[in-house]
C-alpha cells in the first residue's frame, strides 16, 4: 500500500482504500494522457526520448553480448530499487528528493560553481528556504557535503516548467562565504526538445536530466509511469562513448563496443518476464521497464534504479512514499528480477516499405517501418540524398512524406537526428540521434507517375487528380512559379499543360485504375 509521511513524524499511515483493487481498476480504465507528467505539466514533449515506448523495438545484435559480459564480471545478481520509505525520523532518505517551487514568487539565487563550471549553465535558481538534498535525512538535512555523496540538489519550477539541477551542492551554511555552491549545474526547459551541448555532462554523468528519470510514487500511485528510468551499471562494463540523447562519457580506456554498452543505452524489462505475480507497485515499475525501458546515466553500482522516496504537491509538501514491504521484496518484489531478465535495444530507424513505390514530386507517400518516434522534431526522409519536403510523424512505425523533385530510381531512408561535425565520442557521429535505416529493396523509389493521369500516387485516375491537374491546366506554364513541382501534368514533356495533355488525363480518367 501507500503510505503517507512528513519530516518529524515518528509514524505512518496508509491511504484510505485497498490498493492493490485500486491499481487493477487504474489499470483497466483508458488513460487521459500519453505523456510523463509531474503535478498535471508534460515533461517534454511528445517526441523526446523520455516520453517514447520502446516496448516494440528490436534487441540490439549485441544484447546477448552485452548482458553476459555483465553477468560474467559480477554474477546474475539481483536488481536494485535504489529508492525507498519514508517513515519518519533521523533514518537516511533513499532516493532522489525533487523540490517543487513556483518560480513567479521564489526569489532566485545565483549559485556558486566549481569543477565543472565550464560545462554548467550558470543562471540564478529559485532555490526554497527549506530545500532537500539527496543524503539527507528523513526529517531534516544532513551537514557536510561529503556525507551526502552525490548531493544532488533538483528544483523544478512549477511556474514555468524549468528544472535545476545541481551536482554536489552544499548549502550557505556549509560554505565559509554563506552562499549556495555546486561542482555543477544544468538547466532544463522541459517545455521544449532541450539537451546538453555535445561533449557535456550535466548533474549527471551522461549528460542527462535526473528528474524526468526518477520512479516516482504518485507516478505508481495514478497505475502507470509513462516514461524510461535511469539506472546506473558498474564503469568497467560502460564503453567510453555517448549515444543520443546522451551527450557525456565518463569511462576512460573502455572502447570494446560489442561488449560495453555507451552512456544513454536504453535497455528493458524482457517482455517474456512474468510480473503477473509481482505485489502492486513492483508490478507498475516493472512495467513501465517493459514499455519504456531504461536509460544508462551514470556509473555505480549495477542495475541499481534511481527514484524518488516520497512525491510532493504544489506547495512542495510531502503527499505518497513507497511501502518497502512491496518493492523491496526479493520474492514478488522489484527485488526478484536478475541482471539476465534484461536486454538492450536498438532505436536506429527501420524502413520496411513504402506505400507506393512510383509517384511525382509533390504526391504524399507513407514510410513504413520502426523507430521514427522519440526523434525530438529531427526527422528526415531521404530519396537518394534529396530530403522530402514535409514529414508528418503519424506513429512509429508510420510517417506521411511530399515526395520531392528528382528523376530516377533511388532508395528511401530515414534519418532520425541531426547531422554534426564528426565526434569521436559519438558512437552515431556525425548524427547526433538514433541514425539512418539501411538500404533495403523494399524503400526503392521511382520517380514519376504509376499511369498517366495519377498525379497523386494512389493508382487510380479519379477526381482528386482532375483538382490537381485543372490547377495546373490553368496556369498552362511549367515555367509559371505556381505550377507543382516537376510539372507532373506536362504529359508529354512539351513544357506546357494544355489540351494535349487534357486528351492523355481524360483517356486515363475514364479507366480510372491504373494498370
Amino acid at each position: 500500500m501507500f503510505k503517507k509521511a512528513r519530516y518529524g513524524m515518528d509514524g505512518k499511515r496508509s491511504l484510505t482504500g485497498h490498493f492493490a483493487a485500486a491499481v487493477s481498476l487504474l489499470l483497466l480504465l483508458p488513460s487521459t494522457s500519453v505523456l510523463a507528467q509531474l503535478l498535471g505539466t508534460n515533461l517534454f514533449p511528445s517526441d523526446n526520448p523520455w516520453n517514447q515506448s520502446i516496448a516494440n523495438a528490436p534487441v540490439a545484435a549485441n544484447s546477448a553480448a552485452v548482458m553476459n559480459n555483465i553477468v560474467a564480471v559480477y554474477g546474475n545478481n539481483r536488481f536494485h530499487p535504489d529508492f525507498g520509505e519514508v517513515t519518519g525520523g533521523s533514518n537516511d532518505l533513499y532516493g532522489v528528493p525533487f523540490n517543487v517551487v513556483h518560480g513567479n514568487t521564489t526569489p532566485k539565487i545565483s549559485v556558486v560553481l566549481g569543477i565543472y563550471a565550464s560545462q554548467s549553465d550558470p543562471q540564478p535558481c529559485p532555490i526554497p528556504a527549506n530545500a532537500v538534498l539527496e543524503g539527507d535525512f528523513q526529517n531534516g538535512p544532513r551537514f557536510g557535503l561529503n556525507a551526502r555523496g552525490d548531493s544532488h540538489l533538483l528544483v523544478w519550477d512549477a511556474d514555468t516548467n524549468i528544472l535545476y539541477e545541481f551536482y554536489r551542492a552544499s548549502r550557505p551554511s556549509e560554505n565559509a562565504d554563506g552562499k549556495w555552491h555546486a561542482d555543477s549545474q544544468a538547466v532544463w526547459d522541459l517545455n521544449v526538445n532541450s539537451f546538453r551541448p555535445r561533449g557535456w555532462t550535466s548533474a549527471d554523468a551522461a549528460g542527462l536530466p535526473i528528474l524526468t528519470g526518477l520512479a516516482r510514487p504518485d507516478e505508481v500511485a495514478a497505475g502507470v509511469i509513462r516514461h524510461p528510468l535511469r539506472f546506473t551499471l558498474q564503469n568497467a562494463v560502460i564503453l567510453n562513448k555517448y549515444i543520443y540523447p546522451g551527450s557525456h562519457v565518463a569511462n576512460p580506456g573502455n572502447n570494446n563496443a560489442a561488449i560495453q554498452p555507451p552512456m544513454g543505452s536504453r535497455f528493458r524489462l524482457k517482455a517474456s518476464v512474468n510480473i503477473s505475480n509481482m505485489y502492486p507497485q513492483s508490478k507498475i515499475v516493472a512495467q513501465a521497464m517493459k514499455d519504456y525501458g531504461l536509460i544508462l546515466a551514470d556509473n555505480g553500482s549495477n542495475f541499481y534504479v534511481t527514484g524518488a522516496s516520497y512525491s510532493v504537491d504544489a506547495n512542495n509538501a510531502l503527499t505518497v512514499t513507497w511501502d518497502d514491504d512491496d518493492i523491496q521484496d526479493s520474492v514478488r518484489g522489484l527485488k526478484s528480477l536478475r541482471y539476465a531478465d534484461f536486454e538492450m535495444v536498438d532505436l536506429t530507424p527501420i524502413v520496411t516499405g513504402l506505400s507506393t513505390s512510383v509517384g511525382p514530386a509533390g504526391s504524399s507517400l507513407t514510410v513504413i517501418g520502426q523507430n521514427f518516434s522519440g526523434a525530438s522534431g529531427n526527422l528526415t526522409v531521404l530519396f537518394g540524398s534529396t530530403p522530402a519536403n514535409t514529414v508528418t510523424f503519424v506513429d512509429d512505425g508510420h510517417l506521411l512524406v511530399t515526395v520531392p523533385s528528382g528523376s530516377g530510381a533511388v532508395d528511401v531512408r530515414v534519418r532520425s537526428g541531426i547531422v554534426t561535425p564528426a565526434e569521436t565520442q559519438n558512437i552515431k557521429s556525425p548524427i547526433f540521434g538514433y541514425g539512418i535505416s539501411e538500404i533495403v529493396p523494399s524503400a526503392r523509389f521511382t520517380f514519376g507517375v504509376a499511369c498517366p493521369g495519377d498525379l497523386n500516387g494512389d493508382s487510380f485516375v479519379d477526381d482528386s487528380d482532375f483538382v490537381i491537374f485543372a490547377g495546373a491546366y490553368e496556369l498552362l506554364d511549367c515555367a509559371d512559379a505556381s505550377m507543382p513541382v516537376g510539372c507532373p501534368a506536362d504529359f508529354n514533356d512539351d513544357g506546357f499543360v494544355d489540351d494535349a495533355d487534357f486528351v492523355v488525363f481524360a483517356n486515363a480518367y475514364n479507366a480510372l485504375t491504373c494498370g
